[in-house]
């Protein structure tokens, strides 16, 4: 009897589950850091000196975030 009130429970929760992802699935406006990740293309997409600027932007964001964990990583001390 344990067992199939168990399972009942079960069942229930997994078929109500996908209710709750339904629930959630409206879109928040997008930030403007959000925003500037994604690569305009099409009209109004500015020119090509503007994309060449901010992929160097962003790869060179990318290339210190990369040098400063590459610091931690290297300073900290062995716990051995």
């Amino acid at each position: 009897m344990v067992n199939r009130i168990a399972a009942i429970g079960l069942a229930v929760a997994l078929a109500l589950a996908p209710l709750g992802v339904l629930a959630q699935t409206s879109q928040p406006a997008a930030s403007a850091s959000a925003a500037s990740a994604i690569p305009r293309t099409g009209v109004g997409a500015g020119s090509n000196a503007a994309r060449t600027r901010h992929r160097g932007t962003l790869n060179r964001q990318r290339a210190r975030a990369t040098a400063e964990h590459a610091h931690r990583v290297r300073a900290t001390p062995n716990r051995s």
